[in-house]
């Protein structure tokens, strides 16, 4: 919440600039007294671009059409644009006000997971498969956690890989080869985790830890 509250007050903040500045240049809704300058446009857009990117990400809409007046010849040093941008972040700021974005939570949720990934894939360089194979065990459940929350879906009070895999499947979050899948995953973590080594190999747990990247990011986007 404190920040979904710090990007909706950058938004207002930057609507505030943008409009004080189209004020300035005597904007009428249709046309300008004068261009605004150069600087003011160069810098809006970037801060613009910048808190689009962290609150709509870089494949929305709105980031893509910043980025093309950012590169484009003729609109990259025309503060002409200048309103354009500006509505592009009006637009913005409307989705994010709706909920039409995506959940900060989930975003945060998913750099998190990542690191932890990360160190699972460091572990595995160093040919220590074993608590590497624990650790995106760990990481798939919390995965898995975090999905129910998602999709507004009961999580059990034993929140073990089996259940809350049991519970997305019956939801329909995913296909029975996904759960089919995960089974086999759980099985890996909890044979790492009880000493069971020569029930999986090395090429097992790197497998494991591509799948589940791959699955955390199709899943929690």
């Amino acid at each position: 919440m404190k920040d979904q509250n710090l990007i909706a007050q950058s938004f207002a903040r930057l609507i505030a600039e943008g409009r004080h500045i189209l004020q300035q240049a005597g904007w009428d809704g249709h046309e300008y007294h004068r261009f605004p300058a150069l600087n003011d446009y160069y810098r809006f857009r970037t801060e613009s671009m910048n808190l689009i990117r962290r609150s709509c990400g870089e494949d929305s809409d709105h980031y893509r059409e910043l980025k093309r007046i950012a590169e484009k010849r003729e609109t990259s040093t025309n503060s002409y644009y200048f309103v354009h941008c500006f509505g592009v972040l009006g637009a913005a700021q409307r989705d994010f006000e709706a909920g039409m974005l995506f959940d900060m939570r989930a975003l945060i949720t998913a750099e998190v997971l990542a690191d932890f990934m990360e160190q699972a894939e460091s572990l595995l360089e160093a040919g220590y498969y074993v608590p590497a194979a624990s650790l995106a065990g760990a990481v798939l459940e919390d995965t898995l956690r975090k999905l129910c929350d998602k999709q507004s879906i009961p999580i059990p009070a034993t929140t073990k890989i089996d259940c809350l895999n049991a519970e997305l499947a019956k939801a329909g979050v995913y296909d029975k080869l996904v759960q089919k899948r995960i089974t086999a995953l759980a099985d890996i973590r909890n044979n790492a985790d009880h000493g069971y080594f020569e029930k999986f190999k090395m090429a097992d747990v790197e497998d494991m830890v591509k799948w589940i990247r791959g699955f955390a990011a199709d899943y929690l986007k």
